[in-house]
């Protein structure tokens, strides 16, 4: 397992990403991970499991000749549909896509240790998995909300599963986890970006002086590969 961790700078890119995302009400949990996704490649044919084609995140990661199917349950009328069930083997050919897409899925299903190795059955030998879990997050039911791996749990499962890992947390220190607890209460979004920036400048201070600024973060991203 290899771990990074996406540590934000102020710089004019990811100012005007963090104001644009507040102005489309995204939270900072959501903010740091579609800035990440820029550096995420997806391409050929590609599903997307438990979202739609509506997901703002697409708009972000790097699109080569990708061929995209979804199977979200509020998008069944939706062109390139499947429609599975998560719970469950999933009713999908061995060796079926390049690419599988799963954000913010994995922490509602019981069954996730299936769902992980029905994942890896459906992709092609090279093909890759692009996973996203949340870690200090609120409660939220869709329909259930199960766990929140660590980061380290999370890598044990995948590769149980034969996958080569390579993991980065997102959003991390203190005052990251801090702002994503308190900027959904403040409804003006005005205020909504001086703070987050403040945030992320306390959040270098804290850096400077804490032992323990790593083991804070908002989520999990981790780019899988099959080799064989």
């Amino acid at each position: 397992m290899k771990k990074n961790y996406e540590d934000l700078t102020l710089n004019i890119d990811f100012i005007k990403h963090a104001f644009n995302q507040i102005n489309n009400n995204k939270t900072p949990i959501r903010i740091f991970h579609n800035y990440f996704l820029k550096n995420i490649e997806i391409s050929e044919k590609t599903i997307d499991i438990g979202s739609g084609q509506h997901s703002s995140y697409l708009n972000f990661l790097k699109k080569k000749n990708v061929n995209l199917f979804f199977s979200d349950k509020f998008h069944k009328k939706e062109e390139n549909f499947i429609e599975v069930d998560l719970e469950n083997d999933l009713k999908i050919n061995d060796h079926t896509y390049d690419t599988v897409i799963m954000f913010n899925v994995l922490e509602h299903i019981e069954n996730y240790e299936n769902l992980i190795s029905e994942v890896f059955r459906i992709l092609k030998p090279g093909g890759k998995l692009e996973i996203f879990v949340p870690f200090m997050h609120r409660y939220h039911e869709d329909p259930k909300d199960v766990f929140r791996p660590t980061h380290s749990y999370l890598n044990k499962c995948l590769e149980k599963n034969k996958f080569k890992v390579n993991t980065c947390l997102i959003g991390i220190g203190p005052f990251a986890v801090i702002s994503e607890i308190l900027l959904k209460y403040f409804k003006i979004k005005f205020i909504k970006k001086f703070f987050i920036i403040i945030f992320i400048i306390l959040n270098k201070i804290m850096k400077v002086f804490s032992k323990d600024y790593n083991t804070f973060y908002l989520g999990i991203h981790s780019s899988c590969k099959k080799d064989f």
